[in-house]
Order: structure tokens, then C-alpha cells, then sequence
């Protein structure tokens, strides 16, 4: 491998970046198990030690995939910010210039988007992971306040939008073919940057509030399902499967399912739950839509005693989510990559999306709802969410956001009245 001392030569240049790109695209569509090193050298027409020469171990590709799109994405992000910089950009129009990330997530830089979260994910089991996605946030976290700064809004503000902006990202993968979607999304990151910034708001156009009440559906008015699946010859070990798997999501995350996990806790035979599912996805699947219909049923059957929208400062101090919060943190983001690759459903990134608003909504008293609209539940979801999976991806949260305090400023503003 050569050294940084010695340059290495135009055509192992040429290489690398052929190398890289080959990767990237990789590690996009199969994540990291999935992007072998036979795999890379194939699409290169190289053999296994060119890339040792290059990069030595898979480890060390990976992590210069990683740091080539994170180098990527802040670039483009420096980009955005000078330019509203240069246009004398002021805080009513600001966030439609921030917004411009969120619609290349889903269309021009979906693969670099892709590889963002996979770094996201990957962070927690890999002390160089994290120091390179803390590296990556902090940058981010820095340039949106820039941006902010120029326009006079609040730090904290920038903080919150930003990860809105990032968890939108994270849907935009998989549900910007959803016109209803791409629609709300924008409207709903909109509406939320005027509240946090104190900027002036119209009224919501009687429009987009039926579309937000279709959108984020009632529990129980049309929820997805996995009952019907549970028919004809083997109904009753399947139905007992699935709730085995929703079982283990509610509890440790949609990560612990595997299909020996799954067939211990529903006590049957390992071969039954190949036999009904033909991948961990689909069962994965089936057990998130079964967590769905419990949540569903809880508001719908008894709404006083239905789990309520939580102190989410509290929940930022403890730090120990839940399965079901794990499911709408780290757990949403990989159902959209899972949506996104093909690997599940695709129809399922869309659900989670929708589901994120239509049970922070439900979840709020009759007397919040009242006064908040459904896009402003869905954009205080989606803050949230990505906060919690921010604060367990990497070390010394404290030092990145101040996350209670950011909660504070985004219950008032958002699901207060206005």
C-alpha cells in the first residue's frame, strides 16, 4: 500500500477511484455483509490483490467508501450554505433552500444517501465507524448553523430542523415515488422551520389538511395489516410466528430478529419459519405490520389507556429505548434501506412514514389535537427519532447536541398551540 509521502501513480489513482466508486455503489444496494471483496474486484476487472495493494483489508475500504461520501455530502451541503449565504438567503425561505438535500436523498444522490445511513447504522459496533459518522454529524450539525446564523435563527432551531432533515432523508429513499409523500414532507419540514424559528405562519390551505387526515389515517381506519396472510393450511404456526417476531421487535428491536430467535420465543421448529418466510425481511415484515396492529388496536379499543406521546427530554436523559422506540428510530431507518434495495416490501417505507405521524398524533390528549395539526405531530416524530438514534450511534452525545434542550424548544413549538 503506498504511503502518504510517496503519490501514487496516475494509473493507481485511476484505479482507487474506480475501485471506490465500484464500492460505493456496493455498499449502497447490499450494505456492508453484502459488498464483498470478490464482488468489488469483479466489477473493477481487478483481482482480490489489487485491492490489498490499494486498501489492504475490506475494513479499510469500507472506511474509505465511507469518508469519500461523507466528503461528498458535506461539499454539496457547504454548497447550499454559501449559496444562501451569497443570495442574502433570510429565514422565511431558508428552509426551502435546506430542503433541496432532502429531494436529491431520493432522486440525484440516493446512493450517497444510502451509504449515509449505512455508516449511521454501522457506528455502534465500530469505534472507527463512529469517530468518522461523529466527525460527519458535527460538520453537518456546524454548516446548518452557519446557514441559520446568517438569518438570525437559534442554534437550537438549526439543531432541530437539521435532524428533521435527516430523518426525512432517511424516508426519501424509499417513498419520494409517493406524490402524496414528496407533497407533505415538504409542507410538513416548511411549516415546522416557521414554528421553530419564530417566523411567521399562514394557515394550513384546507387542502393539505385532508390530505395530511388521509396521509396519517386514524388507528384502525385503515391500517396495514398482516392478519389477512394468516389463512388457509398453517394459519395457526404462522400467526403464532409473526406475533413471536413482533414480540421480540416490541422488546429488544427489529435487529434481534433472526429466525432461531423467532422460533424459540413462538416454540416451533426452526424449519417452520423458513417454510412460511423465505427471508428475514419478509419475516421482519410481517412482525413490524403485526407491532402495527397492536399499536393500532391500543388507541382504537381503549384510547385512555393507550400509550401517550412520552416526555421525550426524559427520554433523551435516559437513553435506554425501548424496542418499539428502537423500531421508530433505528428500526425506521432500516426498513427504508430495506425498502429501498428491494429487500423488503416497498410499499413498507411508506408505511413506517406514515406511521410515525399517525401515532405521535394519536398520542397526543384531545385537547392537543385540537390545536396541532398532523404534519406537526409527523415533524416532531421524525426530530425525535433521529435524535435517539443519533445519541446511541455515537459517543458523547452531549458534546454533539443538546438534546434535552432542543426537545424542550421543539414540544413547545410544535405540539403546543399556536
Amino acid at each position: 500500500m503506498a504511503s502518504a509521502s510517496s503519490p501514487i501513480a496516475p494509473t493507481d489513482a485511476d484505479l482507487r477511484q474506480r475501485i471506490l466508486a465500484e464500492a460505493i455503489a456496493l455498499l449502497a444496494s447490499n450494505g456492508i455483509r453484502g459488498a464483498t471483496l470478490r464482488d468489488v474486484a469483479g466489477r473493477c476487472g481487478v483481482g482480490l490483490a489489487a485491492i490489498s495493494s490499494l486498501f489492504g483489508n475490506k475494513d479499510a475500504l469500507i472506511t474509505a467508501c465511507f469518508a469519500e461520501v461523507v466528503r461528498g455530502d458535506l461539499d454539496r451541503l457547504d454548497t447550499i450554505v454559501n449559496e444562501c449565504a451569497q443570495m442574502e438567503v433570510t429565514g422565511d425561505i431558508l428552509p426551502a433552500f435546506l430542503w433541496v438535500a432532502c429531494e436529491e436523498a431520493g432522486g440525484s444522490r440516493r446512493t450517497q444517501m444510502l451509504v449515509l445511513l449505512e455508516l449511521l447504522l454501522s457506528a455502534p459496533a465500530s469505534p472507527q465507524f463512529a469517530a468518522l459518522c461523529r466527525e460527519w454529524l458535527v460538520a453537518r450539525r456546524d454548516a446548518l448553523r452557519r446557514a441559520g446564523a446568517s438569518a438570525d435563527i437559534d442554534p437550537l432551531a438549526m439543531d432541530v430542523l437539521g435532524l428533521h432533515l435527516l430523518s426525512e432523508s432517511s424516508f426519501a429513499i424509499s417513498c419520494a415515488a409517493s406524490a402524496s409523500y414528496l407533497h407533505l414532507a415538504r409542507a410538513g419540514f416548511l411549516e415546522a422551520a416557521l414554528l421553530l424559528t419564530g417566523q411567521e405562519k399562514t394557515p394550513e390551505p384546507s387542502s393539505v389538511t385532508a390530505l395530511a387526515r388521509r396521509f396519517f389515517a386514524d388507528p384502525g381506519s385503515n391500517p396495514p395489516s398482516e392478519g389477512a396472510a394468516a389463512k388457509g393450511r398453517g394459519a395457526e404456526s404462522r400467526a403464532r410466528i409473526v406475533d413471536a417476531a413482533a414480540s421480540i421487535i416490541e422488546a429488544d428491536g427489529l435487529s434481534a430478529i433472526t429466525n432461531r430467535a423467532v422460533a424459540d420465543r413462538a416454540g416451533v421448529s426452526l424449519a417452520l419459519t423458513t417454510y412460511h418466510f423465505k427471508s428475514i425481511a419478509d419475516l421482519s415484515f410481517s412482525g413490524i405490520l403485526r407491532v402495527f396492529e397492536k399499536v393500532n388496536a391500543g388507541f382504537t379499543s381503549a384510547p385512555a389507556e393507550a400509550p401517550r406521546v412520552i416526555d421525550t427530554a426524559e427520554r433523551f436523559r435516559i437513553r435506554q429505548p425501548t424496542g418499539v422506540e428502537k423500531l421508530a428510530s433505528r428500526g425506521m431507518v432500516e426498513i427504508s434501506m430495506a425498502a429501498a434495495r428491494g429487500v423488503a416490501d416497498p410499499s413498507l417505507g411508506l408505511a413506517i412514514r406514515q406511521q410515525r405521524g399517525t401515532i405521535t398524533y394519536a398520542g397526543l390528549d384531545q385537547a392537543t389535537r385540537r390545536d396541532v395539526t398532523r404534519m406537526r405531530a409527523a415533524s416532531h416524530a421524525l426530530w425525535a427519532s433521529m435524535g435517539l438514534m443519533v445519541s446511541v450511534a455515537v459517543e458523547d452525545i452531549d458534546g454533539l447536541y443538546d438534546l434535552t434542550a432542543m426537545a424542550r424548544i421543539a414540544g413547545r413549538q410544535l405540539l403546543e398551540k399556536s
